[in-house]
C-alpha cells in the first residue's frame, strides 16, 4: 500500500510541476489549472500516506483481540474531509481565475505544441495511475487506495478537458482554454462535495455515541 501511495506522490509532484511552469509560459488556464489541480492530489496524496502509517502503527501497537476498525475508519474519514476542504478551496481559485482572466495562449508554435504534449502525457499517466492503484486496492483490500484509484480517473477526464481546451485554442478559439480550466474547477468543486459529505456521514455514523447505540441494539 505504502509502494503504491508513494508512487502516486511522485508522479503527481512530476506532473504538477510540468504542468504549472508550461501552463504559466504558454497562458494556458486549463493546463494551469490542472496543474493546480495535481497539486491538490499531491497534498491529498500527503495525507493517505499519513493514514496508512497510522494504520499500521494501530494494527501492531493495540492487541490482536481489540477492534481497532472504528479508530481506523475515523481517522479515514478526518483525511477524506481534509482532502475534500483542499479540493473545494483549489475549484474555487480555479474558477474565480478562468472567469477574470482575458489572456490568450502566448509564445511561438513549439511552445503551443508542447503545452498540448504535456496535458496529452498527464491524461495517459492519470489513467495509468488509475490502473495501477485500482489493481494495488483490490489486491490488498485497501478502501482509501480504492478511493485514491478513482480520483486519479478523474484527474485523467480532467486532463482530457485540458486538451481539448488547448487544441480548441491552438484552432483558433482561444475562449474553450477559458471555458476548459473553469470546467475543470466545477469538476473538482462537485467532487470535493461529493468527498466531504460522504466523510460527515462516516464521522457521524462513526462518532462514540452512535457506536455505543449501534452495540446496544439487539441483533436481527
Amino acid at each position: 500500500m505504502f509502494k503504491a501511495a508513494s508512487a502516486s506522490a511522485l508522479l503527481n509532484a512530476f506532473l504538477s510541476a510540468m504542468q504549472i511552469a508550461i501552463g504559466l509560459m504558454a497562458h494556458s488556464d486549463g493546463l494551469f489549472a490542472d496543474g493546480v489541480h495535481t497539486l491538490s492530489d499531491l497534498a491529498a496524496d500527503g495525507v493517505v500516506l499519513i493514514v496508512l502509517y497510522l494504520t499500521t502503527r494501530h494494527q501492531h501497537a493495540k492487541p490482536r483481540d481489540v477492534d481497532h476498525s472504528a479508530d481506523t475508519g475515523i481517522e479515514q474519514a478526518l483525511a477524506a474531509l481534509f482532502i475534500a476542504a483542499v479540493l473545494m478551496i483549489t475549484a474555487a481559485d480555479m474558477l474565480w481565475t478562468s472567469i477574470a482572466q482575458t489572456s490568450t495562449l502566448s509564445g511561438g508554435t513549439a511552445m503551443h505544441i508542447g503545452a498540448l504534449a504535456v496535458s496529452s502525457f498527464v491524461m495517459v499517466a492519470k489513467e495509468v495511475l488509475f490502473r495501477y492503484m485500482r489493481a494495488e486496492g483490490t489486491r490488498t483490500g485497501s478502501a482509501i487506495l480504492l478511493a485514491s484509484a478513482w480520483h486519479a480517473r478523474v484527474d485523467a477526464v480532467s486532463a482530457l478537458v485540458a486538451t481539448l481546451g488547448l487544441a480548441g485554442s491552438l484552432a483558433g478559439m482561444p475562449m474553450l482554454d477559458h471555458i476548459a480550466g473553469a470546467a475543470i474547477g466545477l469538476m473538482i468543486m462537485r467532487m470535493g462535495y461529493v468527498s466531504g459529505r460522504a466523510a460527515l456521514k462516516q464521522l457521524f455514523a462513526g462518532a462514540p455515541g452512535n457506536a455505543t447505540a449501534t452495540a446496544g441494539q439487539p441483533a436481527e
